[in-house]
């Protein structure tokens, strides 16, 4: 017996061909010696551990980032240059940072174990001709299983025997109602969420009992698969992330460039090299934006808040701004689009006199049970309760005066159910069965013969159902089974919810394509898809997952603003999807809430799961979990992403613009040969104090009007485009020219003393900043005047900077350290004056512009 191997597909095998093949017996199972040979040979029926990461790997990692690196090396040359103050500074931010990028990301990586968790732990399995209960970890191939209606399957396996098997297989094929299961031998090239004669692990039995073969266990289950998948995605490069790199790396550049050339000009006035070199050093420090890192993680920190309001929780700091730049949604259907409950949305009868009997057929011939919320039963089943009850049939008088005395269950094989009364039976099923048993019905008023012509119309009626993704179910009343008369059909689906529509056209208006990616049949998705506009009536760009195995990534890449629909999925099409769109350069959101979706979750730039309906495995997957489950949350989500992004931008504007004007100051007073205007310390507090909080409520700006009107961002797209950086060179120089004349001013004119007209300089600077940071929104204020009031925080945060600033002139300590004393009015009207000017010149070159 050394021949006996995992099987990956067995349902095209017949069942004497599978027993043979895997040794086992029907009657008897595996022996126990067999058995413990062959767990020596497979090992244990579970799923390999994942490596843990440590807390302190999770810790250090927030340390990787360019910009973290240019603030460790500001910090080491104020250390070298004695000015130990300004490096215990720059510290701290860095550490603020990394403590809340740390405590937000900082989690167990428990997708596995949520897989694990899948697997079911005692089993009723026959050895040796006895049925025993085993730990489901023991189980092997050729071992016989025993399973009812809410056991969990442990293993892959080939059903057997079975008495009226239905399985709910949603968290691993994304079919949103139970698969009624057979022993036919299927075809070889029958996809997997059509194998019904299979059974897999971590799904559940919902109906029935059964008897099957275990056939792969561990690793070689469905399950295990998807586990390997999920080793094997690398951690991908968030956008944000890599834009900061990059503006990090680009700051780096252009802060040697700073220390080189006014180095160069110094030593080329006559100065001597090493205090050059100090000074060059010096503008360095003051280049970089010290309290950036520490804005762009709370800004971040602060949406990830707004988000929870909005019923979207984040498990993945930076991906609240990928959200923003997402150009694709992968969405599923069911619970995502759909409400995730089976609606009689259709119904068809033959007259007014079948009407009342449809009814009372539907809630006779069904075994499910309704009070209030507590719901027992198959999804179509309630359905039909829910249906009949909302059109005044009481559900208990009508079962209480026609009492049950028998059951015909449903089953594949014969397709109806049948329940018997005292004088006549009631019948459900599928159309094509009913039809052709039905010898009547009825007809003006009356019990007619069932005609050929007569059928033909009912089939054309049950085609127009279907073509529109309803699944139909015919229902009959008779004497016997042998005189039925047909009453009608319904049409049976998971409608689309309310807002769903509005979300779709919302997305289309946003630049992002949508792709409704399910489990479900492709007609059931397309009719949903052009319900909810994912799909113009007149297009059929939809794709099935055998049409997603022979294509490539590339072929996908090609096509993916084309597609918007694909069905019959399987976990590896969806995997391939995202990879495929990746490639295309779109940045893909990924919805999900099964097994199946798990390894596209952590694939996608943002993996959304669902927080009702979701599995845990697809939740610990996932960079964002969906509270409330719908997809007018996501693009809710999006539109705030971008709001974040644009202000983070703002943000980056604001301060680089500061800290250029800084360095222009420093080095005209060189070029000038003036006192110096700016001192280090001054520079610092500038840096840390006056600007971050202008800043940080810059993170609580509202969107601009066009936020969801504007195609996403390009994937290459940099914090700073070429706009930015020739509004920032403009802005800087203006606000330059503005505090260097105030200095001119007080010191050529009015003869303050160098001491008195650097403080004039450096209290200039700081209200030109504050009143500056009006000029980074689009909108100019003397044509919106209301966008002075629409950031409370940002107002507030302005006038207490003022106040700070005015008020550390009485503070002995500011007074020794920063080299300032009190002034008097006039010279904080020239202060005042000074400050306003660039922000006056720049919202009246706005108006021009008409913004």
């Amino acid at each position: 017996m050394e021949d006996v191997v995992q099987l990956k597909k067995f349902h095209d095998i017949p069942e004497e061909e599978l027993l043979s093949l895997l040794h086992s017996s029907r009657e008897c199972g595996l022996s126990s010696d067999e058995a413990l040979r062959r767990l020596r040979i497979f090992g244990p029926n579970e799923l390999a551990e994942e490596e843990k990461i440590p807390w302190w790997k999770f810790f250090l990692r927030q340390f990787k980032s360019p910009m973290v690196y240019v603030l460790a090396i500001a910090a080491f040359i104020s250390i070298i240059m004695g000015e130990r103050l300004d490096a215990g500074a720059i510290i701290v931010v860095i550490l603020i940072n990394a403590a809340i990028g740390f405590f937000t990301e900082y989690r167990a990586e428990k997708a596995l174990q949520a897989l694990k968790s899948m697997v079911v732990h005692q089993v009723k399995v026959l050895r040796d001709g006895e049925v025993s209960l085993l730990p489901s970890q023991d189980l092997v191939p050729g071992d016989i299983v025993l399973l009812e209606a809410g056991d969990v399957v442990p293993a892959d396996g080939r059903l057997i025997e079975g008495y009226s098997v239905a399985v709910d297989e949603s968290a691993l094929t994304g079919e949103s109602v139970p698969v009624d299961k057979s022993v036919n031998t299927l075809s070889e090239d029958t996809p997997l969420p059509d194998r019904t004669n299979c059974l897999y692990a971590g799904t559940a039995v919902v109906r029935g009992s059964a008897k099957a073969i275990i056939c792969a266990t561990g690793l070689n289950t469905e399950l295990g698969r998807i586990s390997e998948m999920l080793q094997r995605v690398e951690k991908r490069e968030i956008p944000l992330e890599a834009r900061l790199a990059k503006f990090s790396r680009l700051l780096i550049k252009l802060v040697l460039a700073i220390v080189a050339v006014t180095v160069a000009l110094g030593v080329f006035e006559g100065n001597k090299l090493l205090p050059m070199l100090q000074t060059g050093i010096a503008l360095a420090v003051a280049a970089i934006p010290e309290g950036l890192p520490f804005v762009a993680t709370m800004t971040l920190a602060l949406g990830v808040h707004r988000m929870a309001k909005l019923n979207a929780l984040v498990r993945n700091l930076a991906s609240v701004e990928t959200l923003g730049s997402t150009s694709v949604i992968c969405t599923d259907k069911t619970g995502t689009i759909t409400v995730n409950k089976m609606t009689v949305r259709e119904h068809l009868v033959t007259n007014d006199r079948a009407r009342d009997l449809i009814f009372k057929v539907a809630l006779l011939c069904n075994n499910a049970t309704l009070n209030n919320e507590n719901q027992v039963g198959d999804p179509m089943e309630i359905a039909l309760l829910k249906w009949a009850s909302e059109n005044g049939f009481d559900v208990t008088e009508i079962r209480k005066k026609f009492p049950r005395l028998k059951e015909d269950p449903f089953d594949s094989s014969v397709m109806r159910m049948v329940t018997y009364h005292d004088d006549f039976v009631a019948v459900k099923g599928a159309p094509e069965r009913l039809l052709q048993d039905c010898k009547f019905v009825y007809e003006d008023g009356s019990l007619q013969p069932f005609s050929p012509a007569a059928c033909d119309k009912w089939k054309e009626a049950v085609e127009k159902l279907a073509s529109m993704g309803m699944r139909t179910l015919a229902f009959a009343i008779g004497k016997s089974l042998e005189e039925l008369a047909f009453l009608g059909v319904v049409g049976i689906m998971d409608p689309p919810r309310e807002e769903a529509r509005e979300a779709v056209a919302n997305c289309r208006e946003a630049g992002i394509h949508v792709i409704m990616v399910t489990g479900d049949h492709v007609t059931t998705a397309i009719a949903i898809a052009k319900e909810v506009g994912i799909l113009d009536d007149s297009d059929s760009r939809a794709l099935d997952g055998q049409q997603i195995s022979a294509m490539s990534e590339e072929d996908i890449a090609q096509r993916a603003r084309e597609v918007a629909v694909i069905a019959r999925v399987l976990p590896e099409h969806k995997y391939k999807i995202v990879k495929g769109l990746q490639k295309a350069g779109e940045v893909v959101a990924m919805t999900g809430d099964g097994v199946n979706d798990a390894v596209a979750l952590k694939q996608a730039d943002v993996g959304i799961a669902m927080g009702i309906q979701g599995t845990e495995v697809s939740k610990e997957a996932a960079d964002i979990i969906l509270e409330d489950d719908r997809f007018a949350t996501i693009v809710n989500a999006i539109a705030e992403g971008r709001r974040i992004f644009d202000n983070i931008r703002k943000a980056v504007v604001y301060l680089l613009c500061c800290n250029l004007s800084e360095v222009l100051i420093v080095s005209g007073g060189i070029l000038l040969q003036l006192p110096a205007i700016l001192l280090p310390l001054q520079i610092l507090w500038i840096n840390l104090v006056t600007d971050v909080i202008p800043a940080l409520a810059l993170s609580l700006d509202p969107p601009e009007a066009d936020t969801m009107k504007r195609p996403p961002k390009r994937k290459d797209e940099d914090i700073l485009t070429k706009a930015h950086q020739l509004k920032i060179g403009i802005f800087g120089i203006v606000m330059f020219l503005g505090v260097l004349g105030a200095t001119l001013y007080t010191l050529k004119f009015l003869g303050f003393s160098s001491l008195k007209a650097t403080e004039i300089g450096f209290h200039s600077l700081v209200l030109a900043q504050l009143f500056f940071v009006f000029n980074v929104r689009e909108a100019s204020i003397l044509r919106h005047p209301s966008s002075l009031w629409s950031n409370a925080y940002l107002l507030c945060g302005v006038l207490a900077s003022i106040f700070l600033q005015v008020t550390i002139t009485y503070i002995p300590i500011f007074q020794n350290v920063l080299r300032i004393v009190p002034l008097s009015l006039s010279e904080w009207s020239i202060i005042l004056t000074s400050a306003l000017i660039p922000t006056i010149i720049l919202q009246l070159h706005k108006l021009t512009k008409g913004v």
